[in-house]
């Protein structure tokens, strides 16, 4: 029994050192999102961040957890539309993936990846005060309020608006080592999100390039 238990000891680290090299994986990148569809009449491309932890159960396939965020700058066109109205929306998900890979070269490992998950799009507006309505605009529609009588009062949008929805992304991406045999590995990639938000469903496609372990 004991020489069980010192055997199973001494053989604990290298297990799970070798569990990690081999199969944890996490994920960090940074780039730039662009907005699809109806989106690009009201918001432009913004800031991306992505991170994740993801499991390989062999040499090619594995799962990721993925956290996903980005602005959603509004048109100047917008804006102006809302006077003296001061919007700032942004983009937040947490989905589940399945990620396959194509190792046609030690060097450059292409794959594919997709999934679904929650998504939170979170929109803060401002305004000076002393101010008790404004008239109905097109810009409106972003965050599913419908006009009566040509006004719309402030007190109803003058806040936070948050819409969540189960969505689904879907891309592909390449990945490779700075080293022959090392753990550390680089990795490009372009998705397609999309969620069913109200007032506008959002659809972006962020391009992030970013290290993974």
């Amino acid at each position: 029994m004991k020489i069980a238990l010192l055997l199973s000891a001494s053989l604990m680290p290298w297990n799970w050192g070798t569990l990690c090299a081999q199969r944890v994986t996490a994920q960090l990148g940074f780039g730039g999102s662009i907005p699809v569809e109806r989106n690009a009449d009201f918001v432009h491309s913004g800031l991306a961040f992505v991170a994740g932890l993801g499991y390989h159960w062999s040499g090619r396939q594995g799962v990721l957890l993925q956290y996903y965020s980005t602005g959603l700058p509004f048109h100047d066109s917008i804006l102006n539309q809302l006077g003296f109205l001061h919007p700032q929306s942004n983009l937040y998900s947490i989905t589940a993936n399945y990620q396959l890979e194509f190792r046609e070269s030690k060097t450059l490992h292409p794959y594919v990846i997709g999934g679904g998950g929650w998504y939170r799009r979170v929109t803060t507006i401002t305004r000076p005060e002393l101010v008790g309505e404004i008239a109905c605009s097109p810009g409106l529609n972003w965050w599913g309020y419908a006009c009566t009588g040509g006004f719309v009062p402030l007190d109803k949008i003058v806040a936070a608006s948050t819409s969540d929805a189960v969505g689904f992304s879907g891309g592909a991406g390449i990945s490779g080592r700075f080293k022959k045999d090392g753990l550390l590995h680089w990795y490009v990639e372009i998705r397609y999100h999309y969620a069913p938000h109200s007032g506008v469903p959002t659809q972006t496609i962020p391009m992030v390039a970013g290290l993974t372990f």
